[in-house]
């Protein structure tokens, strides 16, 4: 059994230590629980999420100051009373990191006799980064394996976070935006205990082995999206994809598109990916195009809804190859594409059939190409999952 209970923000001064109203209806739904003994061993999940006025979750800063939150003691009457729980998720206003007022809080899950159970919050903010200065005690070496942060943010652990590292914190995604513009990944000198997701890394200032070190380390991680300057040559999954093209020559390269990679088994694979294939291909060299991207095929996730591929080719390929033919290339190979963007090529093909249909003397408008609507539906009709464009800016 899930339990949601709902809040409407507008109606709450959203920390406000004297806010009367909020305490009196945490008060009562402790008492519905109560009430109702012989059902919280039912429940598995409990989330406290606060709506807005128009119904949606509010985002708050995880970065506004502390407060002491009327939410703490319906936290431990729900630890007290669902025996089952395995999650209790908590509102985005309620920061890991406060330890005066989250020490009950840690007691109370660590006292809990569900091995399962995970404390969630959104995000975790060190005291020392607000106030300047070390709290003392911390959490006085408390486990902290129960709990969870969905999101940390920041250059660097500092001194409490890497304390509440070893003491088995658990981090669900690490966001490097904007982070990464300085050559320093120390960041990644240190274990983050549950590990799922890296968000916008550049990761160019690490050898290979550090990274394969990295990843020896975090086994649970699964899906890494990179900052478009990332360099992929250097990496674990640059090197397999290299391998795998083998012996084709690619660049894995766009200055406006971030890409990605996901865990499979023992291989990372790409799920958003742009590739522009370096070799000189024969004209007419249609069956040696289809061998490149049924190679590329093979290095792609097989999510049926989240793979973005873009493809072009520094060969002339669009000289000889006709639409057909490109429709049962990618139809035989990257079926299950949901974003397909064609580069240059494309655009000499259908520049190239448009040419052939048209009266002598006709123009061609390039900047909206009549071939396109046609080949476009034909396409869909044996892709429909995918959504397909034109990219001109492949090239590089």
């Amino acid at each position: 059994m899930c339990f949601e209970l709902q809040l409407d923000a507008a109606c709450y001064n959203i920390g406000a230590m004297n806010d009367m109203d909020l305490k009196r209806e945490i008060q009562y739904l402790m008492k519905a629980l109560k009430c109702n003994a012989h059902l919280t061993p039912l429940i598995r999940k409990f989330s406290i999420v606060y709506y807005s006025g128009d119904g949606k979750r509010p985002h708050y800063s995880p970065f506004s100051d502390y407060c002491k939150d009327p939410e703490i003691s319906l936290i431990i009457d729900v630890f007290s009373r669902c025996t089952n729980l395995e999650c209790l998720e908590l509102p985005r206003h309620i920061v890991f990191g406060d330890i005066d007022n989250q020490h009950p809080v840690i007691e109370a899950l660590n006292r809990h006799p569900s091995d399962k159970l995970r404390l969630k919050f959104q995000y975790l903010k060190e005291r020392s980064s607000v106030s300047g200065h070390v709290h003392p005690a911390g959490f006085q070496s408390m486990p902290l394996s129960r709990v969870v942060c969905h999101y940390w943010e920041e250059q660097c652990p500092g001194e409490e976070m890497k304390t509440w590292l070893a003491q088995g914190l658990n981090i669900e995604q690490i966001l490097r935006h904007g982070y990464d513009a300085q050559p320093n990944d120390s960041w990644m000198d240190y274990t983050y205990p549950g590990l799922t997701s890296i968000k916008s890394w550049k990761g160019n200032h690490r050898s290979l082995q550090s990274i394969v070190e990295f990843l020896q380390r975090h086994p649970l991680l699964k899906r890494i999206r990179f900052e478009p300057a990332h360099e992929h040559d250097n990496t674990p999954w640059g090197v397999a994809f290299a391998k795998r093209m083998y012996p084709y020559s690619c660049k894995i390269f766009d200055p406006d598109q971030f890409m990605a990679v996901v865990k499979v088994g023992d291989e990372w694979l790409y799920e958003e990916i742009v590739v522009i294939f370096q070799d000189d291909v024969p004209h007419g060299g249609v069956e040696v195009v289809e061998t490149m991207v049924q190679k590329l095929g093979t290095m792609l996730s097989q999510s049926p809804c989240k793979v973005f591929v873009g493809i072009d080719f520094l060969s002339p390929v669009g000289d000889y190859m006709s639409s057909e033919d490109l429709i049962g290339i990618l139809t035989r190979n990257l079926s299950h594409v949901f974003d397909l963007r064609l580069g240059r090529f494309l655009c000499d093909i259908l520049t190239r059939e448009c040419a052939q249909i048209l009266e002598p003397g006709s123009a061609i408008n390039e900047e909206s190409i009549a071939g396109f609507k046609p080949f476009r539906e034909r396409l869909a009709q044996a892709m429909p999952l995918a959504d397909i464009f034109i990219t001109r800016g492949l090239r590089v």
